[in-house]
């Protein structure tokens, strides 16, 4: 984009300076340009008749540019969620190719957020997550999916999207839906969303399990490696406390068959 004021200018100029300005993130509607770039406005409406057809000459919709007025900041922050949740790529570059560029534009503006960076941030999300997981192929995505399964995460969708974590976003745009990735990655995702409803014998259920696996049920134990589990057991509707849980599954346990 030139920095030249009052040069002189023709139709091939208006065109080229038009596409940097816009491949430079700035607002192309007609307020804009009057208070930033007036010489680019004046040369655009003398050469192509309109500031609109001065736009639409380069192959940029004059819609979008008009409608890059109409984006708050709570309504930026609004869309970006509703976007990450339903896995939308959220990289700088893939919006600019869609449908949404207008917001990317009004996201940027100095008296909005400034950056694209700033608004997914403003949006609670981690756009180093985001560009991060944006070039991971599907075996990446798996091995992440498998190391938060060893970690003791809660895989069920609805923490994912909780959490805003990029992976889900990732994995749904990769591989149809989040079911079919933790599937994938070898992690029984019936077993997963049965941790999101947890009843007093899905407790004991578990216990019983580790027991027989001859798994270490301490509690700092079992906090860190199985922190939905500890978390249910000591909720008051259930045990209160993991004691409580390992006590109740001693005096439920099916008797041994001499």
């Amino acid at each position: 984009m030139s920095n030249q004021r009052n040069k002189s200018w023709n139709e091939q100029q208006v065109t080229e300076e038009i596409r940097a300005w816009h491949e430079a993130g700035k607002p192309l509607y007609s307020h804009y340009m009057r208070q930033n770039y007036q010489e680019l406005l004046a040369a655009g409406i003398r050469y192509f008749g309109t500031w609109r057809a001065a736009i639409e000459g380069t192959g940029i919709p004059y819609d979008s540019v008009r409608k890059y007025r109409d984006w708050s900041k709570d309504r930026i922050v609004e869309t970006i969620k509703r976007l990450q949740k339903d896995g939308v790529d959220l990289s700088f570059r893939s919006m600019m190719l869609s449908k949404y560029a207008p917001m990317v534009y009004a996201a940027i503006r100095p008296n909005h957020f400034g950056s694209w960076k700033d608004a997914l941030t403003a949006s609670g999300l981690a756009p180093e997550e985001i560009y991060r997981y944006r070039s991971w192929d599907d075996d990446s995505i798996l091995s992440e999916i498998r190391r938060l399964n060893e970690e003791g995460a809660d895989l069920s969708s609805k923490k994912m999207d909780e959490n805003a974590n990029p992976l889900i976003a990732t994995a749904r745009r990769r591989f149809g839906n989040w079911g079919t990735a933790v599937e994938r990655a070898g992690i029984d995702y019936n077993a997963v969303r049965r941790r999101r409803r947890w009843t007093s014998e899905l407790v004991l259920q578990e216990i019983r399990e580790l027991r027989a696996k001859g798994t270490d049920l301490r509690s700092g134990e079992i906090r860190h490696q199985h922190p939905a589990l500890f978390a249910a057991a000591c909720k008051p509707r259930f045990f209160g406390s993991w004691t409580k849980a390992l006590q109740a599954s001693e005096e439920t346990a099916a008797p041994t068959v001499a």
